[in-house]
């Protein structure tokens, strides 16, 4: 996983206890070459990218697959703007603006996240879907 934070942080780890409606969850990550434990509080973070390796894809590689869609052809295409105005699109399949966050999964199968937890009270501008309707 990779964790963005708010002031610009980002933490490369792993854990075995993130539950997407608590609002504190452990890392295991590298730190001068020690691992170290650290607990994260989902408030500070812009969202939780559960990525399938820690080094991504080149540029190049991000645009040879398909639009995934989701299973059952349902959900919703957004996109959401973050506060410091890192932009990114994706399906999911529900959200609410009283839930702590949303998942969203990619839009492109060769993406190197498998799927993105963003963290709603931190989403800068409203969720639009694919015409541009505000859904959040």
């Amino acid at each position: 996983m990779v964790i963005k934070f708010l002031d610009g942080t980002v933490i490369k780890g792993i854990t075995n206890d993130f539950i997407p409606t608590k609002d504190t969850f452990h890392v295991i990550h590298r730190d001068d070459d020690k691992d170290m434990i650290k607990e994260v509080h989902v408030n500070v973070m812009k969202a939780v990218f559960f990525v399938r390796d820690f080094y991504g894809k080149k540029e190049d590689e991000k645009h040879t697959s398909a639009l995934l869609k989701l299973p059952g052809n349902v959900g919703k295409r957004v996109t959401i703007t973050f506060p410091d105005g890192e932009v990114i699109s994706g399906y999911t399949y529900s959200f609410k603006n009283d839930e702590l966050g949303f998942f969203l999964f990619p839009l492109n199968e060769a993406d190197n996240n498998h799927r993105i937890f963003v963290v709603t009270r931190n989403v800068a501008k409203a969720v639009r879907d694919i015409d541009n309707k505000i859904v959040l």
